[in-house]
């Protein structure tokens, strides 16, 4: 072999061990569909090699192998050009202040009859229908919903039990003696241990108005004006499993997000008690027990970028995840929030979570401009009814996002190459549709939690 033959060769074994270890590794991911294919890619590839290496003669084989190098290579420089485009274009107000009344979880808490639920209505009368709507199904975690399964929803009624018993914990006394801290180094601190606790991503921003509800609408501040005179916010994240989210929307879903909200309220209890025995005020803001929106917040903490579904989308886990916050005066060293265009624009041109959504509560239009800031907003009445009709908080649409892979190697090339090139962008979609496909199929439940 000539040394250009020889070049060609090393060009080509890229492809071949790429295409080898995406095969291995979603055979490892229980994706069938993609195993399959991303086999039959591999044998004609292989083929086409032995018929050039050994069905040609030596002229022809070093010819046709550089044609193949020079070809994946043009191909390789094509798609992960970072050719120019335009700016986002995107207004980056504060948000509109929301009243926590008005969320789902608050109006579903409303009882027909009460004094709270007819004084709701007589404000709010543009909700009622909505509401006599979904009222009308069993409800969320309910018998009688489309994916009732007894174990499956008393597992996860067990874990929001156990997280209701830490909402008496999230704030406390504070130690009367105040330590001198250094923001770098503190902050270092709690962030190192918040990882070790399991959590997956963690920053930290100023407290600022728009992450505060002005109307508290749950059980414990039904009506109180929110009040919180914190600095700083601390959010992370956790993860989300990868096989019971993609059994959406079916029970284990709505048990992991239970275990999630779970491990999430637990972390947030302990930095907050933590932070208070060194003589600065925190609370924790967990399921059932929030003051703040902790989308915002974790988005201006550096952790994200509100997606189509207006849920955070992680760089790393996409939607994937479920979000703790601490607020607190302690003096810490804040992040900035730098938007991530490429994951913004890959929202843009995606619209598997609109296309998957059963409610069809995702907008498959551009997003709008919303008190000064552009971004999508849902149909949460035509979510949260389609909750009482399955019984689980459905999930389908973090379960199909193309950023909801696992975080290894392969995955984390595909979303590095995402952000370096719009033209790639195309073609992970492209790529993802075909290999998954666009409404990949739900994954069966493993024997341990079949009936």
């Amino acid at each position: 072999m000539d040394s250009w033959t020889i070049i060609a060769c090393i060009i080509l074994l890229f492809p071949t061990v790429f295409l080898a270890y995406a095969l291995i590794q979603s055979a490892m991911e229980l994706e069938i569909r993609a195993t399959k294919r991303l086999g039959l890619v591999l044998f004609f590839w292989l083929v086409i090699l032995a018929v050039i290496i050994f069905g040609i003669g030596q002229a022809g084989r070093n010819y046709f192998l550089v044609f193949l190098a020079l070809m994946f290579l043009a191909g390789t420089v094509i798609l992960l050009f970072p050719w120019p485009e335009g700016k986002l274009g995107w207004t980056r107000g504060k948000p509109d202040r929301v009243d926590e009344r008005n969320i789902m979880f608050s109006r579903a808490e409303l009882i027909p009859g009460s004094e709270r639920y007819n004084s709701y209505y007589k404000e709010f009368p543009d909700h009622k229908a909505a509401d006599d709507n979904f009222r009308k199904f069993d409800g969320f975690l309910k018998p009688g919903s489309y994916f009732y399964n007894p174990w499956l929803f008393g597992a996860a009624n067990a874990g929001f039990y156990t997280v209701e018993s830490l909402r008496s914990r999230t704030d406390g006394p504070v130690s009367s003696t105040k330590q001198d801290v250094d923001p770098e180094q503190i902050t270092k601190f709690v962030t190192s241990w918040a990882r070790e606790m399991g959590c997956h991503s963690i920053g930290v921003t100023p407290l600022l108005k728009h992450h505060l509800y002005t109307i508290g609408g749950r059980q414990h501040n039904y009506g109180e004006p929110v009040k919180n005179t914190h600095s700083n916010a601390i959010a992370f994240t956790v993860e989300m499993d990868f096989q019971r989210v993609r059994s959406a929307p079916r029970g284990p879903i709505i048990m992991e997000s239970a275990a999630q909200y779970l491990k999430s309220g637990t972390i947030a209890v302990q930095i907050a008690a933590f932070i208070r025995t060194l003589g600065y005020d925190a609370r924790a803001h967990i399921d059932g027990k929030y003051q703040v929106r902790c989308p915002e917040v974790a988005k201006d903490a550096g952790l994200g970028e509100l997606g189509r579904m207006s849920i955070l989308m992680t760089p790393d886990l996409g939607p994937r995840v479920r979000i703790g916050v601490v607020t607190t005066d302690l003096p810490l060293q804040t992040n900035s929030h730098k938007q991530d265009t490429a994951l913004l624009k890959f929202c843009q041109i995606c619209k598997k979570c609109a296309e998957a959504c059963p409610s069809q509560a995702i907008s498959h239009k551009d997003p709008e401009n919303v008190g000064g800031t552009t971004q999508w907003i849902i149909n949460q009445e035509a979510c949260y009814t389609y909750w009482c009709k399955a019984g689980t908080d459905c999930g389908k649409c973090i379960a199909v996002c193309p950023f909801s892979h696992p975080d290894n190697l392969l995955h984390s090339i595909v979303r590095s190459f995402i952000k370096l090139s719009p033209l790639f962008r195309r073609f992970a979609l492209m790529m993802d549709d075909w290999l998954y496909g666009r409404k990949p199929a739900e994954k069966d439940l493993p024997e341990w939690m079949k009936l």
